[in-house]
């Protein structure tokens, strides 16, 4: 009887006690205190413990601290406990299972999750896999010998010096960051030498910017300002810490120190989060990765335009095309505008991957950057030097040195082909052996080839992301000249070139006559554009064939702006077309230069009538009619 008595007790004593230890637990684990809230619920399971909500939480906080095998462990007895989980869980035990080599049961539970959320953006992106492969080619992957046991990440490329991100326990302050239980990260540098080796690594400024994590820094081209991220304050009276609360900061170098050093304000909401900063090519646009109201996911990936003056204008959600209700973050742009990012929201081999999106190309898709530097584990904050082709990232893979490693890799960019079939352009007849040269912008000659029995031509191994010219030459007919701008992709082209000689009768427009491409202007400009350089030459060239002809140079302006401003920005235009004919050897005499204003539109698009950007590009062209 006593015993029952006593049992009857202690049993409220010790279910309070276990249901004090959860809430510490899970305070601990909302605060972003993984490894101390992984421990009290690994106490509990000691103890007995043993709930879905419970193994639910320890693969959640092994799976945010990117700890995939110990998280797939603790998912997998919640699973098997009951099946039942909500969406993002079974979204984060497939990709625990990549991790682990159990590809079929991630399918599973991918499947799963699909079918619970089939709106999300992170399903779209599973069903329909991108076949595109990375117009990059990445080989030698190496982990770097630098590495301590701790957390190393974050490469910036400055030069010959690389900077980047280390908790290594040799830093001035000994504070402890709960989230790991390892050193805030401080910014360490290495000197690459002529012969591949580092040097040891050093901190990167003598007098530490901040005692808590400093991280992911990206420098402009002239060297002398960066930007970072750094932990913030939460309650700057209570100097209260958060845990993962970063913002964007920027420092200048003065007299070859780095100085004023302060926050970027882009919002007042101190809570939101902002991180892992990047430069456009032109240095005029910050990419960086937050949380933001509108955010997708856990991190999206935004921008923001840098002014003159140093101020910036207003932030800028990347689209659904990179952002998911996972994280990207991470972000990197090439010189070629290529955008560089980690996600886990896109389908990848597991954890972050590293994938890449044409920004230049409105129709482009985020492109997984494959095996050779993805892996089933965390693969991020990749930097390259593309004239040299060679870059770093860092992943959290199993047989590294510490718990993120830098890696180095070669990378080369796939060139591309141009290829193409060369007809008459009245009959379609196909043209064979015609000589096709390919020009650089300055007209050199790069490439030649020929046209075979069936008109066709190959020009292999072009470089991307340039301007070139096809020229185009056949006895008995016109030569051609065509402007192909090369991006990301193969080019097919099919070039017409005229059999006979027409005979050219007064008012005629010679635009219709030889099938001139429309020489279009840009909005209010009169300047000559590249493209409109080769139409140009065409015109010099057949005023040049027929040099008893003379030409009324028409320009003609879309409808915006009052017709007065019109008619002189067509007279302007026209102007600028007779100055460069002139400058390539046609005698003043023979031209005449009218600008018609908005009198002459080729569609509806006049004053008060609601037209696109490239309806109204259609009224500013040029015509060329040949003189009575």
């Amino acid at each position: 009887m006593k015993e029952k008595l006593l049992l009857l007790i202690l049993f409220p004593l010790l279910v309070f006690s276990q249901q004090k230890e959860i809430k510490k637990a899970e305070e601990k684990f909302n605060d972003g205190h993984y490894i101390e809230s992984i421990k009290i619920f690994e106490n509990l399971i000691d103890k007995g413990v043993e709930t879905a909500s419970i193994f639910e939480k320890l693969g959640d906080a092994n799976y945010l601290n990117a700890n995939y095998a110990e998280a797939n462990r603790w998912y997998s007895k919640r699973y098997a406990l009951t099946p039942e989980m909500d969406s993002e869980h079974h979204y984060r035990y497939a990709q625990t299972l990549k991790s682990v080599g159990l590809q079929e049961e991630s399918k599973k539970q991918m499947a799963t999750f699909e079918s619970k959320s089939p709106n999300e953006i992170r399903t779209k992106f599973n069903k329909n896999e991108s076949k595109e492969k990375s117009m990059l080619t990445f080989s030698n992957v190496q982990m770097l010998p630098i590495n301590s046991k701790f957390s190393d990440y974050g490469t910036a490329i400055k030069g010959d010096t690389i900077i980047f991100a280390s908790a290594r326990d040799f830093v001035l302050d000994n504070t402890t960051y709960a989230r790991t239980n390892q050193s805030y990260t401080s910014l360490y540098q290495s000197i690459k030498t002529a012969s591949g080796t580092y040097s040891s690594p050093k901190l990167f400024s003598k007098a530490s910017f901040s005692i808590y994590h400093e991280a992911t820094p990206v420098f402009t081209k002239d060297g002398k300002t960066m930007y970072y991220s750094q932990n913030q304050l939460a309650d700057k009276s209570k100097s209260k810490l958060v845990n993962g609360l970063f913002k964007l900061y920027k420092s200048v170098l003065v007299d070859g120190k780095w100085k004023n050093k302060g926050i970027i304000s882009l919002n007042q909401n101190d809570s939101v989060r902002m991180a892992n900063p990047a430069l456009s090519p032109d240095g005029k646009y910050l990419y960086f990765a937050s949380d933001l109201k509108g955010s997708f996911g856990n991190s999206d990936l935004f921008k923001v335009a840098i002014n003159a003056d140093g101020s910036f204008g207003t932030i800028e959600h990347l689209s659904d095309k990179i952002n998911t209700e996972g994280r990207e973050t991470f972000p990197f742009i090439t010189e070629d505008n290529t955008l560089v990012f980690a996600s886990d929201g896109h389908a990848g081999l597991g954890g972050l991957d590293l994938f890449s999106i044409d920004l230049s190309d409105k129709n482009a898709v985020a492109i997984n950057l494959g095996p050779t530097i993805n892996s089933a584990f965390d693969d991020f904050a990749l930097a390259m030097n593309t004239e040299m082709n060679q870059g770093y990232y860092t992943s959290n893979r199993p047989n590294g040195t510490g718990d993120d490693d830098l890696y180095s890799f070669d990378s080369a960019v796939i060139p591309i082909t141009i290829s193409g079939t060369i007809v008459e352009a009245v009959t379609n007849e196909i043209i064979p052996n015609t000589a096709i040269a390919l020009l650089d912008k300055s007209n050199n000659v790069i490439a030649k080839t020929q046209s075979d029995s069936k008109g066709n031509f190959v020009l292999n191994n072009v470089k991307r992301d340039a301007n070139y010219k096809i020229k185009v030459e056949q006895n008995n007919y016109v030569p051609v000249e065509k402007l192909v701008v090369i991006a990301k992709k193969d080019v097919n082209e099919i070039i017409t070139i005229h059999k006979e000689v027409p005979k050219i009768q007064p008012e005629t427009d010679l635009s219709n006559l030889f099938a001139l491409n429309i020489i279009y202007f840009d909005t209010d400009k009169s300047f000559i554009r590249e493209e409109a350089k080769t139409e140009l030459d065409k015109v010099v060239a057949i005023m040049n064939q027929y040099p008893q002809i003379k030409v009324v140079i028409g320009s003609h302006t879309d409808s915006r702006e009052s017709e007065a401003y019109n008619e002189n920005l067509s007279q302007r235009r026209a102007n600028a077309t007779l100055k460069y004919l002139v400058s390539k050897g046609i005698d003043k005499t023979r031209l005449i230069a009218k600008g018609y204003g908005e009198s002459q539109l080729v569609n509806q698009c006049k004053n008060g009538v609601r037209c696109s950007n490239e309806e109204h590009q259609k009224n500013r062209r040029s015509t060329f009619i040949v003189r009575k």
